[in-house]
């Protein structure tokens, strides 16, 4: 074999290189990716069944839940403009703008959650918050702040969006002074990724190491795999190696 051949790992038949990662004669690479795709069927089959395993009930508010390893508190003054009927208004143009007493309050809130947190590490993980609304009075909806409460969080920390959860939301009337208290905290300080098999949320070195992705690893789980590859073997009775 010379360096511009291989043996192929699955026959031994030996080839032209084509690639620095080629691996399999023409006949195994198509018969590899037919049992691969079959492979990654299998995984998410069986992620489908540990999510439906882990489904939580009608009764999960009864759960007890984590407590939060760190947490911190802010609060700015209270103002309707922090209500998304006030985010974006209408000009007689038809043409739609920020408001920009909107726009001040939510870069009020994401100040005061930076200072907050100083150099605390926030980790790729479940971020939870809680806000209570003190108005003024009882016209404005306290639910219509969680859009813009959510967006300057969002400007505030180094985590998408989609890991935030609303832990607590409340009201109460406050006639002097009233504010608007926003609290974040994690149950975990480590990072973790979502399964895109079976949507369960595991600590990175529970996936393959992909340097194309942001946290650097894979999306589908070592388990998730694990399985696809010991079903494929079932069905197809015979295991590539590689």
């Amino acid at each position: 074999m010379s360096s511009k051949t291989i043996h192929c790992l699955r026959c031994g038949a030996e080839v032209v290189r084509l690639n620095p990662n080629h691996r399999y004669c023409k006949v195994c690479s198509e018969t590899w990716a037919t049992l691969n795709h079959r492979r990654r069927e299998l995984s998410r089959e069986a992620g489908l069944l540990t999510n439906k395993a882990a489904k939580r009930s009608l009764f999960w508010c009864d759960e007890p839940t984590a407590g939060l390893v760190w947490t911190i508190r802010v609060l700015v003054p209270f103002s309707y403009s922090a209500s998304k009927n006030y985010i974006h208004q209408l000009a007689r143009s038809r043409h739609v703008f920020l408001n920009q007493k909107s726009k001040r309050k939510r870069e009020e809130i994401t100040a005061a959650i930076r200072n907050g947190l100083r150099d605390r590490k926030v980790a790729h993980n479940k971020l939870w918050i809680d806000i209570l609304v003190q108005k003024p009075n009882h016209r404005g909806d306290a639910i219509n702040v969680v859009d813009l409460v959510c967006d300057a969080v969002k400007d505030a920390v180094p985590v998408d969006d989609r890991w935030f959860c609303i832990r607590r939301l409340d009201w109460e009337i406050v006639k002097d002074d009233p504010q608007l208290i926003i609290g974040i905290g994690q149950e975990s300080t480590e990072d973790a990724q979502v399964c895109s098999f079976c949507g369960q949320i595991k600590p990175l070195d529970a996936f393959n190491k992909d340097k194309r992705r942001v946290l650097g690893v894979g999306h589908e789980c070592r388990e998730c795999r694990r399985v696809g590859r010991m079903l494929r073997e079932q069905a197809s009775g015979s295991l590539l190696a590689g």
